[in-house]
């Protein structure tokens, strides 16, 4: 099994986690633009370690990237992926609007930036990680498809990463398990699932996973056959995580 990381704030504490990792891995960085996260690639020197751009926006314009979030934000974010010359991975985070209720009521911004989103789904579907909810059933995936925050790897080519972070959601993690298993039936290896949360993310208040549980959710996806995991997030990491993740 690969195992990979998030990094919502890549601070050099954070960042010097990396020592811990002696095995090939990818680390999604947070960063409002690509010549940001260009500045935090240059820090890494790790042959084992690579690095891929989690586009975030101000938290005023939906921080996460959704059809419900600024128009201009997600133009602009659209258009300098577009406008880079080098080969880049990018983890789309498909989450909707952080603590802004009324971006749900910017129905222009939900018109303009649909369409804008599937387009550059199209054209660089096979470079992009979409970080997605997870969902229930059948309804939930239909709603989620809607509201533009689902992606098919069928349709687009790009990879799936299921947030299924059991020490926020206990009561609910048998369905959510049952569907990682429909889904990872449905797109194989295009299926990846993030795991935690090991530390604290833009929310402040994220219950922590202990190594115990973590190496249960392990086990569970190495069951169902999944091959590629994420942990949110690298800050979180220590001994006794690295003793359970080797």
């Amino acid at each position: 099994m690969i195992i990979n990381f998030f990094e919502e704030f890549p601070t050099k504490e954070n960042l010097a986690k990396l020592q811990l990792v002696d095995w090939p891995c990818t680390v999604y960085v947070a960063a409002k633009s690509i010549s940001q996260f260009e500045k935090i690639k240059s820090s890494i020197n790790k042959k084992n370690v690579k690095l891929g751009y989690w586009p975030i926006l101000e938290k005023k314009e939906g921080y996460w990237l959704s059809p419900f979030s600024s128009s201009k934000a997600v133009k602009r974010v659209i258009n300098e992926i577009n406008n880079y010359k080098k080969p880049i991975n990018i983890m789309w985070d498909a989450e909707l609007p952080f603590r802004h209720p009324w971006l749900f009521l910017r129905i222009d911004n939900f018109i303009k930036n649909k369409p804008r989103i599937k387009s550059f789904f199209k054209s660089n579907g096979p470079n992009i990680l979409t970080s997605e909810y997870p969902i229930k059933n059948k309804l939930a995936e239909f709603t989620f498809k809607a509201l533009g925050v689902y992606f098919s790897p069928k349709k687009y080519g790009n990879k799936k990463i299921i947030m299924y972070y059991t020490s926020m959601h206990k009561l609910i993690k048998p369905l959510f398990l049952k569907s990682i298993t429909r889904l990872h039936q449905k797109y194989g290896n295009n299926l990846q699932v993030g795991l935690g949360t090991i530390a604290t993310g833009i929310l402040g208040n994220e219950p922590i996973l202990s190594p115990k549980d973590l190496k249960k959710d392990l086990k569970e996806m190495k069951q169902i056959g999944i091959k590629e995991v994420i942990i949110f997030r690298l800050g979180g990491l220590n001994p006794n995580y690295k003793k359970i993740l080797k």
